[in-house]
């Protein structure tokens, strides 16, 4: 069944199903197993991992499927921040990026449309 992307109460069921996700990824411990900053807006993620990437996602495959939902395959991908750009929430993220952000530093990059 589901709710339709952009439906009046599809906001707040993001927010519930993403609230449960990163409390299960604190409380796992993940956050250290995976050398990992999470950073999310609502459904969308992105987590910048130092060397653990491919078992993060396959973590949260896991997790997703357990909670009945799916991950947009478009996209979602692997990327070295280091080296490759990347497009979050319409930003397209294409200078080196670090999971320890530099206190009054913003995140730079372009807008794009998507």
């Amino acid at each position: 069944m589901g709710t339709p992307q952009g439906g009046v109460i599809s906001p707040l069921l993001a927010n519930i199903y993403m609230n449960r996700y990163l409390r299960h990824f604190r409380r796992q411990g993940k956050d250290v197993e995976f050398r990992a900053t999470l950073i999310n807006y609502a459904d969308d993620f992105v987590i910048l991992s130092r060397g653990k990437a491919r078992e993060a996602l396959e973590w949260t495959q896991q997790v997703m499927g357990k909670l009945k939902l799916t991950m947009n395959t478009t996209k979602t991908c692997l990327r070295d921040a280091r080296r490759e750009t990347f497009n979050f929430l319409d930003t397209r993220l294409d200078r080196p990026i670090t999971a320890r952000p530099v206190s009054g530093t913003p995140v730079r990059g372009r807008r794009t449309k998507a």
